[in-house]
């Protein structure tokens, strides 16, 4: 870092953005860092590039360029990120630094305005003096402050989710080799993609197909097709890893594909019927009822699982990991992640009613504006589809198999949140969770936490409340607007 010889009272980071020079004091400089991934944050204003992980802070980014120079285009490979103080710490993208150096400072009268120049030895000499927390108030003047919840780190919608988990019986439910099933969800911890780098173990059994690392332990993995009798092909892209509690360890099924969770009322649940269970016990605890239409999902018994099989001595995690597991009752969180336009969200489980697949048909509701793509009905009810792409202000996406529905329910509000796949559900440490910065011009976006994950990605979580109330504004304020649909329903894919 080059360094001037002016001396002064005052010393100043000298930057550049296009061919203009600009300073902040330096006293407000934290560090230096080169331009780290970004996390985008929807609905938010341009200046904002999006979120970076600062050693398990969630940084706001913004873009210098768009806020004191918007005439110039986006810089294609900004140089470096200044991490400044403005009440909080925030992330500046420049194109180039110049030197940390003394100057002195003057004022300027451009009419009525006022604005300070740094006389420097550096650079072309003559600098912009930037008020940093000034021009981040101008630039973000819907920015709010936090909530109590938020501050403390809480869920947004604990209280909703825990009505709604007495209320119904919440399953996970997948495909194995072809025929569905479903375990309870508080006995799954996460799911997961399959990754490529498996370890085969020798000799360890038709079902168990090797150990991946997880979180510093090792979790074995086990066929389930294999498990239940099934024969299967090897999996495919599509398959997953449900990690479930079974004997006090934490054991990975691999899945052919994830299927929706499933919310039913204790009355569509069955138990096996008596004449199954003649010659001994069997695997499936009850018979579930998932629609109107008959189709029936078997329930597993995680406890009985295992039995009779000779994976039941697989090796007992750590005992660092037992006592994470210990204290996963308190301080852990479940959260749903889906995909919009090659970004991951979360959100809280128990406000995941359930996650559906995309059906060939959806009718066209009159009058509707473009972001509800549809109604469709589920079990009776008809549920209206909002497409998240054009919620968080982005083109529409295109039909494939992985896009599914994400039926969301909170303050009494309901409504089926069109994304482009459901990939997990993942089990956060408490400690990984912090308020999200509050730069995104938009409230009803519902993104107000951000969890750093174990590959230091950020994964912001969207506060389901927030979020329907904030669709419900959306679509009554674009159907006032002129050139909203108008014709009669019909179909579409």
């Amino acid at each position: 870092m080059p360094e001037a010889d002016v001396t002064g009272d005052r010393r100043y980071l000298v930057f550049t953005l296009g061919s203009d020079d600009y300073a902040l004091d330096a006293e407000i400089v934290r560090e230096l860092l080169r331009p780290p991934a970004l996390t985008r944050v929807p609905g938010a204003p341009a200046a904002l590039a999006g979120l970076a992980n600062l050693r398990g802070a969630a940084l706001p980014v913004l873009d210098l360029r768009r806020i004191v120079r918007p005439d110039l285009e986006p810089a294609t490979e900004p140089s470096r990120v200044v991490v400044a103080e403005a009440g909080e710490p925030v992330g500046l993208m420049v194109d180039r630094i110049v030197a940390f150096s003394g100057g002195t400072e003057s004022v300027e009268m451009d009419g009525t305005s006022k604005s300070w120049r740094l006389a420097t030895t550096v650079g072309s000499g003559r600098a912009r003096v930037l008020d940093l927390r000034a021009m981040v108030a101008e630039a973000f003047p819907r920015r709010r402050a936090g909530t109590s919840a938020q501050a403390a780190g809480r869920p947004a919608s604990q209280g909703v989710a825990g009505e709604a988990e007495a209320e119904h019986v919440a399953l996970v439910s997948f495909t194995a080799a072809g025929r569905s099933y479903a375990l309870p969800l508080e006995r799954v911890s996460e799911v997961l993609a399959l990754p490529p780098d498996v370890v085969p173990l020798p000799r360890a059994g038709n079902a168990a197909l090797g150990v991946v690392a997880l979180r510093g332990s090792v979790l074995p993995l086990l066929s389930l097709p294999a498990l239940l009798g099934l024969a299967a092909p090897p999996p495919n892209a599509d398959a997953r890893i449900v990690v479930v509690r079974l004997g006090g360890t934490e054991t990975g099924l691999v899945v052919d594909v994830l299927g929706p969770i499933l919310r039913l009322a204790p009355d569509a649940i069955d138990p096996v019927p008596s004449s199954l269970r003649q010659g001994g016990t069997t695997v499936v605890d009850a018979i579930c009822r998932v629609d109107a239409a008959g189709t029936l999902v078997s329930v597993l018994s995680a406890d009985r699982l295992l039995e009779g099989t000779i994976v039941t001595a697989l090796p007992e995690r750590s005992h660092d990991a037992k006592i994470l597991d210990a204290q996963a009752g308190g301080s852990t969180e479940q959260v749903v992640v889906f995909d919009v336009a090659g970004e991951s969200y979360g959100v809280a489980v128990g406000a995941v009613r359930e996650v559906l697949r995309v059906p060939e048909i959806m009718t066209r509701l009159p009058r509707s504006p473009d972001l509800v793509v549809g109604a469709i009905n589920v079990r009776g009810t008809v549920l209206a589809v909002v497409d998240q792409r054009r919620r968080f202000g982005l083109p529409p996406g295109e039909a494939g198999p992985r896009r599914r529905i994400v039926v969301l329910e909170a303050d009494g509000s309901v409504a089926g949140l069109l994304v482009d796949g459901v990939s997990r559900i993942l089990r956060l440490e408490a400690n990984a969770i912090r308020p999200a910065p509050d730069f995104s011009g938009d409230a009803g976006n519902g993104v107000d936490r951000v969890a750093t994950l174990d590959d230091d990605s950020l994964l912001p979580i969207v506060d389901a409340s927030a979020l329907l109330a904030g669709t419900e504004r959306s679509v009554h304020a674009a159907g006032k607007r002129p050139g909203g649909r108008d014709a009669a329903p019909d179909a579409a894919a």
